[in-house]
This record gives structure tokens, sequence and C-alpha cells, in this order.
């Protein structure tokens, strides 16, 4: 029977972003809306505030010369300037296009020509790319996003933040705005599988993905959120920046991506939610473990005492009870105090994480999206949520599995209000992937259980056809691998083979601190490394079927490259390993 009732309220109203803007300043007023650690302090700004800077912005924009339907470009790490430029920009009824601070100048470049792009807010580390570029492409306008020096460049096109602001409150206040069907954001998605394309995001879709996630989660206004992850992508826009302003919620914009600093920030925030991907949530968690590891001896043994008892509770269904029970103290110390819950994406989340963290009485609500979706479709009930699947469809969204196997498994497809309107200059790429019913073929294979929970096996494209006609999922030896305290992390891939079929190979990365630990003082050979890695994967295809087991690998000596959501770039390490002998 699919699960019922999950929906916990009724959404707000479904507007445009500029409309959600006025609407949130109004009612939310002198509530905290963005903070910011600078000059050795926490400073912030209110909702009323916000909602004022952004119709400056929108006016000095207007002033510059975008109009609606012309793109504005956003390059710049995580800030409330960067927030406060989306706004503008989308307010005035222009088009946002987010740029991925990680890629190179020529990559800037093509996105910027790509979209006929004249504005741009820059960081102030990005500014000399964005000047040679300039040389090409004639920007008409380039603001810069943080503090820099004027006096350094002659160019009368680069004007900084606040000067750019101040300028708006000297145009007039009047400017057409946009429809929900207008496109408000043109997002390049990062290509793990190739070339990237531009994915067109109404404010339709932005905004209904905002209200539908808003309906499943029990966030109130003057909680706190901590933004972590990179405010170019799509899950970090539209989960950590939109409908924390939807929904009242104050931004704290983390310090940094270290371990430390999050938690202190966590704490200093007192933080109700942060989103997350699965490879910041295991760092957390391995260093819960080694404090747990180096605490004195009466220490350990309460700790593992009090799991001991969890694990009996969970046996009578009063498992999450008692650890929040049991481990308040804990949680409290580690800055987890105020905290309801993590909420995961970007990636698929080992199973083991989520189960670990709830022992301690902590909860992470994993769910999945693409870019095309704005980006999410599935979310796990915040009251029953289950550890190996990405959650029930959103309100409003319709799953369908294509072409199931014998064991239910197809490509996962979706449609709801969210999808996107199509790729920029690319129909047919568009059609490509959504069909004449509206469905996003989403290239992933899955399946639906009874209660409604959907399941992600992996990507299709990356399904391993072995000889006798057996399919392997990548991602599935990929989670055995990385359990091993050894290994880093795997990529796990086919090599064909004189029978037909694949062979199951694997990238390794060795987890060199970890060895340099348990290996204190003795000096390890190139060899004595991949002997203990072959030991590792051996222990590790122990826990899968025969047929996917892994039957050589490669040993890389640095991590894999990955998107900003911490997928690996396969594209990119498949040639590579491919012309290598395995082991």
């Amino acid at each position: 029977m699919p699960l019922k009732n999950y929906i916990l309220r009724d959404h707000l109203g479904i507007f445009t972003i500029g409309e959600m803007v006025n609407r949130s300043a109004k009612v939310y007023g002198s509530k905290k809306a963005l903070s910011v650690y600078r000059d050795e302090k926490w400073q912030y700004i209110t909702y009323r505030e916000l909602g004022e800077r952004v119709r400056f912005l929108a006016k000095a924009l207007q002033g510059a010369g975008l109009k609606m339907g012309q793109t504005c470009a956003i390059l710049g790490p995580n800030s409330p300037e960067w927030g406060q430029a989306y706004l503008a920009i989308t307010s005035l009824g222009a088009i946002s296009v987010p740029i991925d601070p990680a890629l190179k100048p020529h990559e800037f470049k093509h996105i910027l020509e790509d979209t006929d792009t004249n504005f741009i807010f820059v960081a102030q580390k990005f500014l000399e790319d964005i000047l040679e570029i300039d040389e090409e492409l004639s920007f008409k306008k380039i603001i810069v996003l943080d503090s820099f020096e004027k006096s350094k460049f002659s160019n009368k096109k680069v004007s900084s933040f606040e000067v750019f602001l101040r300028e708006g409150q000297k145009q007039k206040d009047k400017f057409k705005k946009p429809k929900l069907k207008d496109i408000a954001a043109i997002i390049y998605t990062s290509g793990t599988t190739g070339k990237a394309k531009g994915v067109m995001l109404t404010h339709e879709n932005i905004m209904s993905d905002v209200a539908l996630v808003y309906q499943m989660v029990d966030l109130e206004p003057g909680e706190s959120i901590l933004s972590v992850l990179p405010i170019h992508h799509t899950l970090e826009c539209t989960g950590g920046f939109l409908l924390p302003l939807y929904a009242g919620l104050n931004i704290y914009y983390a310090r940094s991506l270290k371990s430390r600093e999050i938690i202190e920030d966590l704490r200093t925030s007192k933080a109700s939610v942060m989103i997350g991907v699965p490879l910041l949530f295991q760092k957390m968690l391995e260093g819960i473990e080694r404090k747990v590891k180096q605490a004195p001896l009466p220490r350990k043994t309460l700790f593992k005492g009090l799991l001991k008892v969890v694990e009996l509770a969970e046996k009578v269904g009063k498992d999450e009870e008692a650890a929040k029970v049991l481990f308040a103290k804990l949680r409290e110390k580690a800055g987890l105090g105020h905290l309801k819950y993590f909420v995961c994406g970007g990636a698929p989340l080992p199973p083991f994480v989520p189960e670990k963290f709830r022992k301690l009485g902590i909860k992470i609500l994993q769910g999945y999206g693409l870019t095309e979706a704005s980006p999410v479709l599935t979310l796990n009930p915040v009251f029953r949520p289950k550890d190996t699947s990405v959650g029930v469809p959103l309100p409003q969204v319709e799953v369908k599995v294509e072409s199931p196997n014998e064991n239910g498994v197809g490509e996962l497809c979706f449609k709801g209000p969210m999808v996107m309107k199509g790729y920029y200059k690319n129909p047919e790429a568009t059609k490509a992937v959504i069909d004449d019913e509206g469905f996003l073929h989403t290239g992933d294979l899955g399946y639906i259980d009874e209660e409604g929970y959907v399941y992600v096996c992996g990507r299709a494209k990356n399904v391993i056809v072995t000889p006798a006609g057996k399919n392997v999922y990548p991602e599935e030896v990929e989670f055995e691998l990385d359990r091993r305290p050894f290994i880093l992390e795997s990529m796990v891939y086919g090599i064909p083979t004189e029978r037909g079929g694949e062979e199951v190979a694997a990238v390794i990365v060795p987890d060199y601190e970890e060895i340099d630990r348990q290996f204190s003082g003795k000096q390890l050979t190139e060899e004595d490394v991949k002997a203990l890695i072959a030991k590792e994967v051996k222990k590790a295809m122990e826990n899968v079927a025969t047929y996917k087991r892994v039957k050589q690998f490669i040993i890389w000596d640095e991590e894999l490259p990955k998107t900003s959501t911490r997928k690996i770039k396969r594209h990119h390490v498949l040639p590579v390993v491919l012309n290598q002998k395995g082991n």
C-alpha cells in the first residue's frame, strides 16, 4: 500500500521569485534573513532589508540596460551578495546564469558566449579572467560581488556591488514583472557523462519545487539553516536558498567546508537543518567515530553501552526515542543540539551513514532529483525515512518505471511542474529526455516498493553486462569497496572481454592517511600498498554475488575528479584507466 499523509501542511502559494521576495519582506519583516561571518563577527540583514536591497539592485540593472528576457551571469562563491544578485536579476524578468567557480576560464567563456551574456556579477578573484574575456565579448556591465581596489582597474564597466546598489536608489521604481512561465535561470550541468548542457528553468519550475518541498518539511519562520553546498548548483539554490527565504528561515553562510568549522557554525547558528552531499556526512561521521576511539576508556565504554541500549530499543521500534534521550549531551556538545535533521542529495548515500547517525539521535533525510527538475523530485518523509530509499515523490509528482526487468528495475521517469522547459538552444536533446506525455527520462535505474518509496540502483549508461548476461550496477559494488578502512573511494567500470560482455574492474584510491595511522613507523612500498588494497578488495567482495566481484583494479593516487555535487566524472577517468593494465 502506498504511504499516505506524508504531506505535513499546505504550501504558501506559487509565485514568481520576485513576488516571493516581496511577500517574505512583508511577512517576515524584522526577522534575520542572511547571516555571514565578516570582520571577525557574524553580521546579518533582515527580510525587510533584503527586499529593499533586491529592489535597488533590480533598478540599477534596468538603468544599466538589462532588459526582460536577457541574461546576467553570476560567478563567485556563496555569499549574501550572490543571493541578492540572483534575486534582483530574476525579479526584473531577466535570466540568471549561475556559473560554477570550479570551471576553467575557457569554460566561463563558453557559457557566457553561448547565452549571449552582457552583464555579470563576479567575485574579485575571477575579475581578471572576466576582463580578459571582456576583450572578446565586450560586456556592458561588470559588478564585483566583494571588495576590490577600483584604482587598479581602469575599465569603466567595472563597479563595486555597493556602489552599483546605490545607483539603483536613483532609478525609477517601475519595471515589468515576469510571469510564472518565463525563464528564470539557465543552469549548465556539470556533465558527469559528457558535454554540459544549459537547463532552462522557469519561475514556475523553481518555485513549484520550493512550495512542494515546503509541504514535506516542518521548518518554521525564525529557524536557521546552514548553507554549505555551492549555491550555483540547483540543489543548494532551491533547497538551501529559495526554500528558506520562502519559509522565513535565517540562512547562515558556512565559513568553509572544513568539518571542524562546519560543526562550529552549526553550534553558532543553532541550525535546524543543513543540506549536504554524502561525502560531507561521511566525513562528519568519521570525525565522531575518531573522537570516540581517542576518548578515555570509561567514556568509550559508556558510549558503547549506550549504543547497545539503542540497538535493543530498535527491536521494539523505540530506537529513535532512546537515541534522542541517551545521546542528547553528545549532540549538544557536537553543536547539533538544535538540529532537526540533515538533508542529503546530489549522489547516492551509503545506507550505513544514516543508520549510524540515527543511533546517535540524528536523522538524515535522503532525497533525489536532477538539475532538469529544479532539482527535487523525491524526499524521505520526516516521520518515516528509509535508509536505502531516496524517499517518496513530492506532491504533484508522478513517477513511472520504464521497461522494468523481472525484478521491477527499469528507468525512472518523472512528471511534474518542476520539470524544465528544455535545454537551451538544443531541442533535439530536450526531445531525447522529455517524452510526449511530459515525463522526464532520468537515465537512472531504479524501482518503487509497495509503499511508494523510490530506490535508485545506478545510471543506465554505467550498467555492466557480464558475459552471462547479468547486470551489475557499479554503485552497488562501489558501496562495498568504499566501506573498507584503507579505501578512500572507488569507481567501478566494465572491461570488454573476448567472449562478449564485460568484466568488472575498479579504480581504487587508497586512504593514505588511514594507512599511515595504522602502519605508523613502517615505510610501505608501492607494492605493499597494492597488496594491502588487494586484500581490502577481496574482503569487500565477500558481500556481493560472484558475478559482481571485481576481477582487476588500478590504483589511483589522488582524489577522483568530481562535479560540484561530488559525483565522479567517469568520462574523465575512463579514457585514462582503459589504457592501463589492471592488477
